[in-house]
């Protein structure tokens, strides 16, 4: 007979707001984040392709030979203004994941703000590396942005 075991975990809810300024236009910074992820996404499981489908319901994933991660789903999207994806991005169990990207013009340049909520159970040090993440997200975003404008 198999043995089975049940543990009772405590889930963890915590939010981490971000923001920066990028010397783009929206419409580059929209377009560097829907349609050119895969150029500047610095977090993979293996040396694949990234994507978001930017639409209600488009997959936001990795692929690569033999196998591929799905990281979120879009579930609102504004064009050229917002967009939130909800999922596990990477994550194992249960745990889910929630981030918005709103984008405001301010004359010729961007500000990006960002909202990142999570439930589940979810150590210290993995609350740490998704908030240093999120930040390295957004810098990456702000240099392919900027160059796609120069």
């Amino acid at each position: 007979m198999a043995d089975t075991r049940t543990d009772t975990q405590t889930p963890i809810a915590f939010e981490v707001h971000a923001e920066i300024e990028i010397d783009a236009p929206r419409d580059v910074v929209w377009r560097s984040l829907i349609e050119d992820v895969g150029s500047w996404w610095p977090h993979s499981f293996q040396d694949g392709t990234i994507s978001l489908e930017p639409w209600i319901g488009g997959r936001f994933m990795e692929e690569w030979e033999g196998g591929g991660a799905l990281y979120a789903v879009v579930t609102h999207l504004v064009a050229g203004t917002l967009i939130t994806t909800s999922g596990q991005m990477g994550m194992p169990g249960a745990r889910q994941y929630v981030k918005t990207y709103e984008l405001e013009s301010v004359g010729d340049r961007t500000i990006v703000r960002t909202t990142a909520s999570t439930l589940g159970d979810i150590s210290e040090e993995r609350r740490e590396n998704y908030r240093q993440g999120g930040l390295s997200l957004l810098d990456a975003l702000k240099a392919h942005a900027e160059e796609r404008a120069s």
